[in-house]
């Protein structure tokens, strides 16, 4: 195995990168680190299909449930867990394996993240009382005033917000920030493997994998993460399938409605996994034969 070396196998959710990790690791000796900004939740095994304890027994599994949901984690955070996985892998003369379907987990690990000043809380209050005053609309004008590059939609209250506070603080544009990455790793050769992504075999095979998690108690799982009462920005609460089945719960659907809302949010996730692979150009660069 060459010296580091990283198999990033990506794609949209129901792909079966899992599986195919698997059977890699069959034939090489690996780490499979997981790159799914869901999956690195505890809480709840069975709606983000982490893998079994069972499969992680047959090999070493890492970032898969090691924070509580009230935790978030940001793209920085799980840039900082892979780095060392990954370094603890090459260390142990293993291959290790991301996968995942969060687009800008494998994006910021290739390109790098920029380097945004903390933001003072001075600012912060700054921004808060303009707001008030001249309305989003403001901001988002100033914004553009100062980058024609803009790519944040003039609803996103908390990008423009986010946006206004570095332009206020540093004087640059989060474009211009962005521009200038640090990267992790260096001298890495990332090979990556997309599964096939016909859309309809996704769609079908994401609604039967649904109907099995609904076989192994997902239900129960979701309720018990609701009565954690977590704040509700928290992103394990946005994973598809917590809120349409708390409605169930909450007996504002039905149980069927419930499954049908699952269901179509999760076809509509994958929709947008296949444009943002499209529209970042992201392609598979090597044979996965070689390996299986």
């Amino acid at each position: 195995m060459a010296q580091k070396k990283v198999l990033i196998l990506f794609g949209p959710t129901a792909s079966g990168k899992s599986n195919i990790a698997l059977r890699i690791s069959a034939n090489v000796k690996a780490t499979i680190i997981n790159a799914d900004s869901m999956q690195i939740y505890k809480n709840l095994r069975i709606l983000t299909s982490r893998p079994s304890e069972e499969d992680e027994k047959k090999v070493t599994h890492k970032l898969y449930g090691i924070k509580d949901g009230k935790e978030n984690c940001t793209v920085v955070s799980w840039l900082d867990f892979a780095k060392e996985e990954i370094q603890k892998s090459w260390n142990q003369n293993t291959l290790p394996i991301l996968v995942g379907g969060t687009g800008m987990y494998l994006k910021s690990l290739m390109e790098g993240i920029s380097e945004i000043p903390s933001i003072p809380n001075s600012i912060k209050l700054e921004t808060e009382e303009i707001l008030k005053n001249n309305g989003l609309e403001y901001l988002y004008s100033k914004l553009t005033e100062s980058s024609k590059q803009i790519k944040i939609n003039k609803q996103d209250t908390q990008r423009i917000i986010r946006a206004f506070n570095v332009l206020s603080f540093t004087g640059k544009s989060i474009e211009e920030w962005q521009e200038i990455n640090k990267k992790i790793l260096d001298d890495v050769d990332f090979e990556i493997y997309l599964p096939p992504i016909e859309r309809e075999y996704l769609y079908k095979t994401s609604e039967k994998r649904f109907d099995e998690m609904l076989e192994k108690g997902v239900i129960k799982e979701v309720q018990g993460l609701i009565e954690q009462n977590l704040d509700g920005a928290c992103s394990i609460m946005k994973a598809i399938g917590v809120r349409e089945i708390q409605a169930y719960l909450n007996n504002e659907l039905s149980k069927d409605e419930s499954v049908k809302l699952s269901k179509k949010n999760t076809r509509n996730y994958i929709k947008r996994q296949l444009t943002w692979i499209r529209g970042n150009n992201i392609s598979s660069n090597i044979d996965i034969k070689k390996y299986i």
